[in-house]
């Protein structure tokens, strides 16, 4: 299901990573944007955050990790939906002590197919179009 009023902000600080996943969530009708630069995904974001209804985002990055992002996300825009995604194993202490009072969605954990990020992420925005 195609979004008609509403972006989604992917960020990794790996273009292999973030890249196949724009290109296939554009495949099916989502309109994506990618950054490996935290800062600079918090500058779009800032500057653009009625156009999104969705961000995901690494946890572990150089600079800036996703628990931090997320929590300047949210103070931005606090009701945007919110998927966090790691290649490591987070418990859920270590998920509450590293948001704060920031809340999220979901966590996805890489690895994970194209095909399965597609059906995790439609069912979060089933119903935002």
């Amino acid at each position: 299901m195609p979004l008609k009023n509403g972006s989604i902000l992917v960020l990794d600080d790996e273009f292999d990573i973030i890249n196949p996943i724009k290109q296939s969530l554009g495949r099916i009708g989502l309109h994506v944007y990618a950054f490996t630069d935290p800062l600079l995904a918090l500058e779009h974001f800032r500057i653009n955050c009625k156009n999104y209804i969705l961000v995901i985002s690494d946890i572990r990055m150089p600079g800036m990790n996703g628990f931090e992002f997320i929590q300047k996300v949210k103070e931005i825009s606090p009701a945007i939906k919110v998927l966090l995604m790691s290649a490591f194993e987070i418990n859920s202490s270590e998920l509450s002590a590293g948001l704060g009072e920031a809340k999220i969605e979901g966590f996805i954990q890489k690895p994970i197919s194209l095909h399965e990020l597609n059906n995790v992420i439609q069912e979060h925005i089933h119903g935002l179009a």
